[in-house]
C-alpha cells in the first residue's frame, strides 16, 4: 500500500470514529429519520467531511449524491474512498459562504456546518446558498450543536464517547472544545449558539415548515437508563425546512 493510502486510511479511522461512538449513533439515527426516504432522490451534502454521510445516502437509494467541503484534506479522503469503492458520488471543494449553485437537489444536508458561521450574517449567507441548491419542494436538513443543552448533563457525556468543555464566555455562541475518546483521542472546536438563532435564520432565509426533529436513539440492550440522558440533552439538534414555490 502506498504511503498516501496509509495516511488516508489513518485519517478516516480517526475522524469517522466519532460516527460510531454512542452519541454518533444517535446523531446518525436522528439525521436519517429527518432525511426520510432517499430512494430515487438527489442529495447535496455540504460540509461532507470524509464523505461518511454522502456514502450512506447513496447506499440508502439516492441516485445522485454530491459532497462539498472547504477542507482539501477531507475532499481528498472522500475521493480516495470513491476511487476504491466507486458509487458515482462526486466531491467538490467550496466554502459554504461562497457555495455556487450546483443543481436543484431534492435534499440538501449540512451536518455540523452552521455552528461554525462567524456571525449571523455569515449564517444567513450559508443558508441562502443551501436554499439556492434546493429544488422547489426540496428539504433542507441541518444538524447543529444543541441550543437547549443542559450543561450539567453534557458534563457526563464521557459515557457517550466524548467530553465537552466550555472554553470561553457565551456571546451569542458558546465556544467549546470537544474531546473524542478512544485510541488515539482527538479534539476539535465547536460553538453552541443561543436558543432561537437557527430557527430564526431558517425562517429569514424564506424556508417554510421549519421543524426541530425528535432525537432518535438506538433500540439496543443499553436501554433507557443509558440513552435517556442523551435524549434529554443531546449534543446536537436537527432542524428541517422546505423550499416553497419561487
Amino acid at each position: 500500500m502506498a504511503e498516501s493510502d496509509e495516511q488516508y486510511d489513518a485519517l478516516g479511522a480517526i475522524y469517522e470514529r466519532a460516527k460510531h461512538i454512542p452519541t454518533g449513533l444517535a446523531e446518525r439515527a436522528t439525521l436519517l429519520s429527518a432525511v426520510g426516504d432517499l430512494l430515487g432522490r438527489s442529495v447535496l451534502d455540504v460540509a461532507c467531511g470524509t464523505g461518511f454521510y454522502a456514502r450512506l445516502f447513496h447506499d440508502l437509494g439516492a441516485t445522485r449524491v454530491v459532497g462539498v467541503d472547504s477542507a482539501g484534506e477531507m475532499i481528498g479522503y472522500a475521493r480516495y474512498v470513491e476511487g476504491r469503492e466507486p458509487r458515482g458520488i462526486t466531491y467538490e471543494q467550496h466554502d459554504a459562504t461562497e457555495l455556487p449553485v450546483l443543481g436543484e437537489f431534492d435534499v440538501v444536508t449540512a451536518v455540523w456546518l452552521l455552528g461554525y458561521a462567524d456571525d449571523e450574517a455569515a449564517l444567513d449567507a450559508m443558508l441562502a446558498n443551501l436554499k439556492a441548491n434546493l429544488a422547489q419542494g426540496g428539504r433542507l436538513v441541518v444538524l447543529v450543536p444543541n441550543p437547549d443543552a443542559d450543561w450539567d448533563l453534557l458534563g457526563q457525556y464521557g459515557r457517550y464517547g466524548y467530553e465537552i468543555t466550555r472554553t470561553g464566555p457565551m456571546n451569542v455562541k458558546q465556544p467549546v472544545e470537544v474531546h473524542v475518546l478512544g485510541d488515539p483521542p482527538f479534539d476539535f472546536d465547536s460553538f453552541y449558539w443561543e436558543r432561537g438563532v437557527f430557527d430564526a435564520a431558517l425562517t429569514r432565509a424564506g424556508l417554510t415548515d421549519v421543524t426541530r426533529q425528535p432525537v432518535v436513539t438506538p433500540d439496543d440492550e443499553r436501554g433507557e437508563e443509558f440513552w435517556g440522558p442523551l435524549r434529554k440533552s443531546p449534543s446536537f439538534a436537527v432542524f428541517t425546512a422546505v423550499r416553497g414555490a419561487r
